[in-house]
């Protein structure tokens, strides 16, 4: 009984947590395209798409999230501090991140009529030739479109309001920030 229980709020938390991504994405999406969408959540257990993001008069997005999967709890490497305080991250973002799109390719279906948003909580930023240069490695992955979304952090040493990274964007505005 107490498994089932961890079961139901592990799915609770993910869900919670989707919520959370996809309302930080479609906020900042509205601001950079001018539109007005909004989230719904999807609450059938056996679909692609997690989350969807309605607008009157525009097509309706459906999200499907990466978040927690293994190659996300590893996905920006150790941080190895140096004597500033500075760090280096050591992992390999570009092969995480085919790695995460080509799961993704396989397992959905449907995946034309996805949008694929690949989570990350913490730093770091990406700059736009960075951003670029993943854009133009995976811009023709077969989702209707994949964003990187990572979410704002707050401490007072760090103050980071988030990032989007429109990998492949459904506009063709590939590799911009916003």
């Amino acid at each position: 009984m107490s498994s089932n229980i961890q079961k139901i709020d592990w799915q609770v938390n993910k869900k919670r947590s989707e919520q959370t991504l996809a309302e930080f994405f479609v906020e900042h999406f509205n601001q950079n395209c001018d539109l007005n969408y909004r989230v719904v959540p999807n609450i059938k257990e056996a679909s692609d798409i997690d989350v969807y993001a309605i607008a009157e008069n525009c097509e309706t997005l459906n999200l499907q999230l990466k978040t927690g999967e293994p190659e996300e709890e590893r996905f920006w490497g150790s941080r190895r501090k140096h004597g500033s305080g500075m760090g280096i991250i050591d992992g390999n973002i570009e092969e995480l991140l085919a790695q995460i799109i080509q799961y993704s390719e396989k397992h959905y279906a449907n995946k034309e009529n996805l949008t694929l948003l690949i989570t990350e909580r913490y730093q770091p930023v990406f700059d736009k030739d960075y951003a670029l240069l993943i854009s133009n490695k995976f811009r023709n992955a077969t989702f209707k479109g994949v964003y990187l979304v990572k979410l704002a952090a707050f401490d007072t040493n760090h103050p980071y309001e988030g990032q989007i990274v429109a990998i492949k964007d459904i506009f063709g505005n590939h590799g911009k920030i916003f």
